[in-house]
């Protein structure tokens, strides 16, 4: 008679820098009619878990990219992907003509923009996104100098981004 398996994992593993090995060690446990596998563990390569950490730092960047901007009038401007390109499209107009005056639906009413503001609006975004990237790129540049798993899970990725700080 062939025993189930019934596996389980040497130690609680750090899914951030290390994962299951290839390797196990069986055992018979016929008193529980089974046999014990034990999985060991393995550290991550270093490239691994420096993709990882990049991969959680391009979500990041995107959510901060996305998540609006405050200008200094107080109003809060949207940067999520369908607002930046409506505003690009007013940008353009805005540069076009001068002189024009905008409706815009702002979060409760209507407003009405002059050239000049939507300008400012589209440069401050613009700004907010380039930041958001140049943040990005220089926490990518600390991973990638990172020398350890360790170093490259110490490299804090939630600190230092452009935008409100409640996101």
């Amino acid at each position: 008679m062939e025993l189930a398996i019934f596996e389980t994992m040497a130690r609680q593993i750090d899914a951030r820098i290390e994962r299951k090995a290839a390797t196990f060690t069986d055992t018979a446990e016929p008193e529980y009619g089974r046999t014990k596998r034990v999985w060991n563990v393995e550290p991550m390569p270093l490239e691994e878990v420096r993709q990882a950490r990049k991969d959680a730092l391009a979500e990041l960047r995107w959510r901060r990219e996305c998540g609006g901007i405050v200008m200094h009038d107080g109003s809060v401007i949207a940067t999520d992907d369908r607002s930046k390109t409506l505003l690009n499209g007013k940008y353009r107009t805005a540069e076009k003509y001068p002189d024009r005056l905008h409706r815009w639906k702002g979060a409760e009413s209507e407003i009405i923009l002059t050239s000049a503001q939507v300008i400012a609006i589209g440069d401050a975004v613009s700004d907010h996104v380039q930041n958001c990237f140049d943040r990005e790129l220089d926490l990518i540049a600390e991973i990638d100098a990172a020398e350890s798993a360790e170093a490259v899970l110490a490299i804090d990725i939630t600190t230092g981004w452009p935008g409100p700080e409640a996101l």
